[in-house]
C-alpha cells in the first residue's frame, strides 16, 4: 500500500480537529444561553452528546483505532492491550489522535496533551522510564500490577474518576451507564432523564479541586464555569453535571470504554478454568435498542469481568445483588432534618439593582455553617438550599417527604407531586426574598430552572452506611487444581464507591470527598490483588522491608483487613493534613528535599499542590506517622521521596519546555486555519511528549518505512492424545480423604488456630470468610499440603 501523503493526512486531521474542538468545548446547559458571538441560543448539551461525538472521533472509527505510533519501546499495538498480552504495547486514544492532529492550530491543545501525559502511570501502563510521562527519572510506583478486565457500574463523577485511575494502572475498563436521556419531540417533556441531568452543586475539597485541575479542568471548562470551582476557593463547588462532562472527556481520551444505555442487572461468581480455579464475575446486563446496535449486544446478555465496581449511587444494584459478600447496609437515625434544594435562573443586572444589589452584582456565596443556608453561584444558574425546621414546614403545608420528579411525557401530570412542587417553589421564593438571594419571578418557571432540577426535597433524618465496602478471595495465578486441590472460597474483587457505600451527607459536604477516596481505594485493591511481593497491607517501611513473597493466605488476609481499615477511614473522613489542606506540608520531606536540590542553583522551590494518589498511605491520617518515620534524621536526605523526584523532574522539564516554546513563538509564525498543513501542526508548538505517527489505515506516515507485519506461525496440528484411564475406586478414595480433611479444617478453625502465616491479631478478614464458608458446609483448603505453600509470581500474566 502506498505511503500516506501530507495532503491526505491533513484532510483527515482537519475533520478530527473540528470534532475534537467541539467536544472540548461542550458544557452542560439547562437554560436558554446565547452565544456571545452569534447571539443565537446555544444548543442543549449533555453527557450523551459527548458520547455520540466520541463515536465519530474515535470509538466507531476503525482507522483512528488502528493508528500506530512510535513509543520508547517500539511501535504501538492497536487492538491489543495488557489484558490480552503481557507483551502488548497499547497507545491511549489521545496519543493516537495527537500524532494525527498535532496542536490542531490551537494554542491550548499542547497544554491539554501535556496534562494527560503528566497523569501518573502504574504497572504496565508506566511502560518505560524514558516514556514521556516518566521523563527518564520517574520510577514505576507499582511494577507488580497484574492487569485486570474491570467493570465500573455507574457514570457519575465517582465512577468516571475510578475508571480513569484504573486505566492509568494498565487495566482494561468498561463502564456501564444505563441512563440515556429521552425527550418527547412534541411536548418537549422528558421521557427519561439522562446520566448528566443532575445540576446540584456539592462542595469540593481542595485536594479534589487540584485533582480536577490536573485532569484538564481549566481546559475542558469555560472561564465562566471555572470561576466557582478554581477561583472562588472559599466556597468551592462544582455541578454534578459539570464534573461528569469534564471527567468523561478525560476518560474517553485515556481509553475507557463507555457503554451508554447498558445497565447492570446481576452478577454471579463463575470459574471459567477449573484447573487454575480463578474466579470471575459473570455479569448479567440489559441494553436499550441503541446500545444493542452500537455495541453489538443483545437486549439481555452476559459478559465476563475480573473485577466489579459499584458506583451506582444510594440505590446501588451492585450492592443489593452482592449482599453475600458485602452485607446489608446499616441505617441510623440522624436529627430530624429536611433539605429543600432549588436551582434559580440568573437575574439581569438591572433587576439585581432593583432587588437592592446596588452594584448590579450577585451576592457572595454562602457555605451553610450554622445558618443551614447554602448559596453557590454557577455559570448559568444559582444553587440555593435551606433546611427549614418542622414547624415552618408545617406552616407552609410542606409534607415531610422526599421528592425529585418531573412531568413524564407519556404519563401525564402527577397532581400530588405537582402540588408539592408548587408549595416548594412558593416557599423557596419567599426564603430567597427574605435572605437577599436574587430571584426574578417574571422569568420562565417563576425564576427556577426547568424540572426536575427546579426544586427538590430530601429527608435527612436517616442515613445508611455499609460496614463492608469491598471483598476479595482468589487463588494465586499459578494455582493448579490437579496438584493443589480445589480452592474453596471464590470471590473476585468487588468494591463499592461513593454514595453506594454511605449517605453523602450534604450538610457536612463530604460526598465528593468520600467518593474520591473510595475510588482511589478500590483502584489500589485492583492493583494489588495479585501482588504479594511489595504489598503487605501496611505503608512501606525502611526498617521492615518486605524481603520476599508473602504466603498467599496471609496476603489475602492483609488485603481484606486493609479493606476494612480504608472503608472506615473514608467514611469517617480521617484525612491526612495534606489531603485536608490540599497543599504539601512545607516542613514535610517532599518540600524539604526539593528545596535542598534547587538551593545550589539559587532557584526557589515551589510548594506543589497536593494530588491524591492511588496508594492510601498519604491520604489518611492513621498512616502519616509510619510514612514520616522513613524520613527521620539522616534519612531525610538519604531516602529520597518518590514524589520529590517526580515534582523536581516535572519542574525542571517544564522550565525547558517553556524556554523552547518562547523561542518557537519568536521564530515560527502560525498559519491561519485555512493555510495550515500537516507538518505545520507539529512545528508551531512545543509538545511535552509526542509519539510520532508511524502508520494509519495500513499506510506508512510520510518519511516512515512500512511496518513489518508479523506472519502467522504455521504449527503442525496437535497429535491425538489418548485420555488417561482413571481407577474409579482410587478417585473415590482420594475424594473421601479430601472431604474428611475439609471437615477437620473447619473444626480446627473453630478451635482457634491461625492459618499458616497469619498472626492472631490480624485474623479478622480471613476468619470472616472462613465463617461464611463453614456456614455453607465449606472451608478454605490451604495450599500444597496446608504447609508448604509456594506463592505465585505476581508478574505472571493472567491466563
Amino acid at each position: 500500500m502506498p505511503a500516506a501523503t501530507n495532503t491526505w493526512l491533513n484532510k483527515i486531521a482537519k475533520e478530527k480537529t473540528k470534532l475534537l474542538q467541539e467536544m472540548f468545548a461542550m458544557e452542560p446547559i439547562h437554560v436558554e444561553v446565547k452565544d456571545p458571538r452569534t447571539k443565537k441560543l446555544r444548543p442543549h448539551q449533555q453527557g450523551e452528546d459527548i458520547v455520540y461525538l466520541w463515536d465519530k472521533i474515535y470509538a466507531a472509527d476503525e482507522m483512528m483505532q488502528g493508528i500506530v505510533v512510535d513509543t520508547v519501546v517500539g511501535p504501538s499495538t492497536p487492538g491489543r492491550d495488557y489484558v490480552d498480552d503481557a507483551h502488548a504495547n497499547p497507545a491511549m486514544p489521545y496519543q493516537q489522535l495527537r500524532a494525527l492532529v498535532g496542536d490542531g492550530g490551537k494554542w491550548k491543545w499542547p497544554e491539554i496533551w501535556k496534562n494527560l501525559d503528566l497523569l501518573p502511570r502504574r504497572g504496565p501502563a508506566w511502560r518505560h522510564i524514558d516514556d514521556p510521562s516518566n521523563l527518564g527519572k520517574i520510577e514505576n510506583p507499582n511494577p507488580h500490577v497484574v492487569p485486570l478486565n474491570c467493570l465500573v457500574v455507574g457514570g457519575g463523577p465517582v465512577g468516571l474518576r475510578l475508571a480513569i485511575e484504573l486505566i492509568l494502572g494498565g487495566h482494561r475498563v468498561t463502564l456501564f451507564e444505563k441512563r440515556r436521556e429521552a425527550v418527547d419531540k412534541e411536548s418537549g417533556l422528558f421521557e427519561k432523564l439522562g446520566f448528566t441531568n443532575r445540576v446540584n452543586r456539592p462542595h469540593i475539597n481542595n485536594f479534589c479541586r487540584n485533582d480536577l485541575e490536573s485532569l484538564n479542568g481549566r481546559n475542558f471548562m469555560t472561564p465562566k464555569m471555572c470561576y466557582p470551582v478554581f477561583t472562588n476557593t472559599h466556597t468551592s463547588s462544582i455541578g454534578i453535571d459539570e464534573s461528569q462532562m469534564l471527567l468523561l472527556k478525560t476518560a474517553l481520551l485515556l481509553g475507557v470504554r463507555f457503554e451508554l444505555g447498558v445497565g447492570y442487572a446481576d452478577a454471579e461468581v463463575d470459574i471459567e478454568n477449573e484447573k487454575n480455579q480463578r474466579p470471575t464475575w459473570l455479569v448479567q446486563y440489559t441494553a436499550d435498542p441503541i446500545a444493542q446496535e452500537r455495541y453489538g449486544k443483545s437486549e439481555t446478555g452476559e459478559q465476563r469481568f475480573d473485577c466489579l465496581f459499584g458506583c451506582d449511587g444510594g440505590a446501588s444494584r451492585v450492592r443489593s445483588s452482592q449482599v453475600e459478600w458485602l452485607g446489608e447496609p446499616k441505617t441510623r437515625l440522624y436529627k430530624k432534618m429536611f433539605g429543600i434544594v432549588s436551582n434559580l435562573r440568573k437575574v439581569g443586572r438591572s433587576k439585581l439593582k432593583e432587588l437592592g444589589h446596588e452594584t448590579g452584582l450577585e451576592p457572595e456565596d454562602r457555605a451553610g455553617g450554622t445558618t443551614g443556608v447554602f448559596f453557590y453561584k454557577a455559570s448559568y444558574h444559582n444553587y440555593f438550599i435551606v433546611h427549614p425546621p418542622a414547624d415552618e414546614m408545617e406552616a407552609n403545608g410542606i409534607p415531610w417527604k422526599g421528592i425529585y420528579s418531573f412531568n413524564h411525557a407519556q404519563k401525564g401530570v402527577n397532581e400530588e407531586k405537582e402540588d408539592t412542587k408548587r408549595k416548594l417553589r412558593t416557599f423557596m421564593t419567599k426564603k430567597a426574598k427574605e435572605l437577599g438571594i436574587p430571584i426574578d419571578e417574571n422569568l420562565p418557571n417563576g425564576g427556577f430552572v426547568e424540572e426536575p432540577n427546579d426544586v427538590m426535597g430530601f429527608d435527612f433524618s436517616e442515613f445508611y452506611n455499609c460496614e463492608k465496602s469491598a471483598a476479595c478471595m482468589v487463588p494465586p495465578l499459578d494455582w493448579n487444581a490437579d496438584e493443589d486441590g480445589e480452592w474453596e472460597i471464590h470471590c473476585p474483587l468487588v468494591a463499592l464507591c461513593g454514595d453506594a457505600v454511605a449517605d453523602p451527607n450534604w450538610l457536612l459536604g463530604v460526598g465528593l470527598q468520600r467518593g474520591w477516596n473510595s475510588a482511589m481505594d478500590a483502584c489500589f485493591y485492583a492493583d494489588n490483588v495479585y501482588n504479594n511481593k511489595t504489598f503487605n497491607g501496611e505503608p512501606p517501611s525502611k526498617d521492615e522491608p518486605i524481603e520476599g513473597p508473602i504466603e498467599w493466605l496471609e496476603h489475602m488476609d492483609n488485603m481484606m483487613n486493609l479493606m476494612q481499615k480504608l472503608g472506615n477511614a473514608s467514611r469517617d473522613s480521617k484525612l491526612s493534613d495534606e489531603m485536608d489542606t490540599g497543599m504539601l506540608d512545607e516542613k514535610g520531606p517532599i518540600v524539604i528535599q526539593m528545596r535542598r536540590a534547587l538551593a545550589s542553583r539559587k532557584v526557589e522551590a515551589p510548594v506543589p499542590a497536593y494530588l491524591p494518589l492511588v496508594a492510601p498511605w498519604g491520604r489518611y491520617k492513621q498512616f502519616t506517622l509510619a510514612v514520616k518515620n522513613n524520613y527521620k534524621g539522616k534519612d531525610l536526605l538519604k531516602n529520597i521521596h518518590p514524589l520529590a523526584t517526580r515534582e523536581l523532574t516535572i519542574f525542571e522539564h517544564n522550565a525547558a519546555v517553556v524556554s523552547k516554546g518562547a523561542v518557537v513563538k519568536m521564530k515560527v509564525t502560525r498559519p491561519s486555519a485555512a493555510l495550515i498543513t500537516w507538518p505545520k501542526r507539529f512545528e508551531c508548538s512545543v509538545f511535552w511528549g509526542m509519539m510520532k505517527l508511524l502508520e494509519i489505515d495500513g499506510r506508512a506516515a510520510p518519511g516512515e518505512k512500512p511496518l513489518d507485519k508479523p506472519e502467522k506461525s504455521k504449527q503442525p496440528p496437535p497429535e491425538d492424545v489418548k485420555p488417561v484411564k482413571h481407577n474409579v475406586e482410587e478417585v473415590k478414595n482420594i475424594a473421601k480423604k479430601k472431604s474428611i480433611r475439609l471437615r477437620e479444617s473447619i473444626v480446627m478453625q473453630a478451635m482457634n488456630p491461625s492459618p499458616a502465616g497469619v498472626g492472631r491479631k490480624d485474623r479478622g478478614g480471613l476468619d470472616s470468610l472462613i465463617s461464611q464458608a463453614a456456614s455453607r458446609g465449606k472451608a478454605m483448603q490451604t495450599a500444597r499440603g496446608e504447609e508448604n505453600f509456594s506463592p505465585s509470581p505476581v508478574n505472571t500474566p493472567p491466563p
